[in-house]
């Protein structure tokens, strides 16, 4: 569902089967001007904050809800934002500890260890690294809204 120029919106079901729709969808409302690694970024941050939604937020759901997407060009940045249904979770705590912690170890060592924080260390790197802009904020309706806005400018 398209709302007003430059802005888009869509439900996707609660499964990874959803994952080809979405990135169709997602593409098909591409701004235009963007540069290119900024929408690399921004499509590496929707499929983390989409797996996110599905595996954890929505995940004991009977039956699991909708996750709602945004997407929008304002005032030169680009902004998403991922809707879930699921119970709050301080994601800010976990990407100042990944902060804190600096670089990962070279190598595989610890990669089993490491796979349930790859989300976090995809948000942070996308944080310090590119300057995104991340918040994950509880609705007061229920549910949770995952912001993310980064640079958008000229391919």
């Amino acid at each position: 569902m398209q709302h007003g120029e430059g802005e888009a919106q869509a439900e996707f079901p609660s499964t990874l089967d959803a994952i080809g729709e979405l990135l169709e969808w997602f593409e098909q409302h591409r701004p235009g001007g963007l540069d290119d690694m900024v929408w690399i970024q921004a499509q590496t941050a929707l499929m983390e904050g989409f797996t996110n939604a599905v595996r954890h937020a929505n995940a004991l759901l009977e039956p699991p809800p909708l996750v709602e997407v945004t997407l929008a060009l304002v005032a030169g940045s680009l902004r998403m934002g991922i809707r879930d249904h699921g119970a709050p979770f301080d994601l800010e705590t976990h990407l100042q500890a990944h902060a804190a912690e600096g670089e990962e170890p070279p190598g595989l060592d610890g990669l089993p260890e490491r796979e349930a924080h790859w989300g976090v260390i995809i948000l942070s790197r996308l944080q310090r690294d590119f300057g995104w802009s991340i918040r994950y904020e509880p609705l007061a309706e229920g549910g949770n809204l995952l912001l993310l806005e980064g640079p958008g400018g000229d391919s």
